[in-house]
């Protein structure tokens, strides 16, 4: 069995103007929390970026990337000064691993907003471009597990594969119960018993490019576009960055 990590064993990583007493202070933070985690923490990374522009909507961005029980969990947190950012991932930490130790319980909705970084409405050349594509075998499962990673990954929302109909699907954090199922393909509602309560997003998925999901995005004030690629047939996501630019996720191929 592996060893619980400790606080030297938790990497730290910076990008930007990060002060040393900054970076020991959420290593400091995120070392307490593991201290009180019951199941063996086989990894523990932590990346903090500082933003230095005066349009920044938050200086200080904090992420931590931990292996709890064989399972990743993650957590992203901004605030105004890093001292606060690693209070608060502490905090968002501990309620990803109870929502990992509870899988039937659903995450509060809404949750809490003052902590949730926001993409910044501005780049820094001024045009926005999609500078990142991810491409990954998406996994087969139902609604309520595509939920659970969701919120242990501390995502708004996940691209999966819907075991019940094999249709490329998104479940998202938005809506009136906070939790919204789109397939490509069908608004049937799944199969009981289904724990988290979903919304079935009852409108058409648009058939896109890439670049037309980005025009899509460029008239409006969502923070992300799930479309069927014209090219591969299959879903896709293209959401804001933090950095005010566009990243693209798309499904490997099978």
């Amino acid at each position: 069995m592996e060893q619980q990590v400790t606080r030297d064993d938790i990497a730290v990583h910076t990008i930007g103007e990060v002060l040393d007493s900054a970076r020991e202070y959420v290593q400091k933070q995120v070392a307490a929390f593991l201290r009180r985690v019951p199941d063996t923490v086989a990894s523990a990374r932590v990346k903090l970026t500082a933003f230095t522009r005066s349009n920044a909507p938050w200086p200080a961005l904090a992420q931590a990337n931990l292996t709890v029980a064989w399972r990743p969990i993650r957590a992203q947190v901004a605030a105004t000064f890093f001292p606060e950012a690693g209070r608060l991932l502490r905090t968002r930490l501990k309620e990803q691993a109870a929502r990992l130790a509870h899988p039937e319980a659903p995450r509060p909705w809404p949750g809490s907003a003052g902590d949730r970084p926001h993409p910044d409405p501005r780049t820094r050349a001024g045009r926005r471009e999609i500078v990142r594509r991810k491409a990954y075998e998406l996994i087969r499962c139902r609604p309520d597990e595509a939920a659970l990673t969701m919120d242990v990954m501390d995502f708004d929302f996940h691209l999966f594969i819907d075991a019940e109909t094999g249709c490329d699907s998104m479940l998202s954090r938005v809506g009136p119960t906070g939790y919204r199922l789109t397939r490509l393909v069908g608004m049937r509602p799944p199969m009981p018993p289904v724990a988290v309560p979903l919304t079935i997003d009852v409108y058409p998925v648009p058939d896109l490019t890439p670049e037309g999901a980005m025009e899509r995005l460029e008239e409006t004030e969502l923070p992300f576009r799930f479309f069927r690629d014209t090219r591969t047939g299959r879903g896709s996501v293209l959401y804001r960055r933090y950095d005010g630019n566009y990243a693209l996720i798309t499904s490997a191929a099978q």
